[in-house]
């Protein structure tokens, strides 16, 4: 894959943010992780990301070849949760990949991202969380370093989602 470029999505892009997307989450579907549906998220949700800055945009040879929603903002499903780091955290939030270009880095780049723009803000912990069935992701968030914090309702759907967090106050391992 050609090298990634990462910047704020533009509203004229919505539509192929949009269509980006729905591709996920047919993809998604096809390999029986619900976590998406026609009540979540909406393209709306992705317009609101996009004019209030938060959306970023990856790009691969100028296509888009990802989107998430990068901010401060969590759930208030999270309030429980036995955090061990402290607010304000990094929120990664409706990161969607292209299904031509996933397992290619792409997701992982959209996660250093957001952590280079948490470090840049002074943010000192990440947070997300992703379907019971998102296996994937769940790999994902693994391999860049998060600990499993517990579990939540969301979006109506009948299995939990783990939330997992990163620490960014401790120095990362040398590998």
């Amino acid at each position: 894959m050609e090298e990634l470029v990462i910047r704020p999505a533009r509203l004229e892009e919505l539509d192929a943010v949009w269509a980006l997307v729905c591709r996920a989450v047919a993809d998604m579907n096809a390999r029986g992780n619900p976590q998406w549906g026609p009540d979540y998220p909406t393209r709306d949700f992705y317009a609101g990301d996009i004019r209030r800055g938060e959306l970023y945009a990856a790009l691969a040879g100028g296509q888009l070849a990802g989107v998430a929603c990068i901010n401060t903002s969590e759930s208030p499903e999270y309030d429980p949760l036995p955090w061990t780091t402290s607010r304000p955290a990094m929120v990664i939030h409706r990161m969607a990949v292209e299904p031509a270009c996933q397992r290619l880095g792409v997701g992982a780049a959209l996660f250093r991202f957001a952590e280079a723009l948490a470090r840049q803000r002074g943010v000192e912990a990440m947070r997300i969380d992703t379907y019971s069935r998102n296996d994937r992701m769940q790999g994902l968030i693994g391999k860049m370093g998060f600990t499993r914090v517990g579990t939540i309702r969301l979006h109506g759907r009948p299995l939990p989602y783990p939330c997992f967090e990163k620490n960014l106050a401790i120095p990362a391992a040398r590998e």
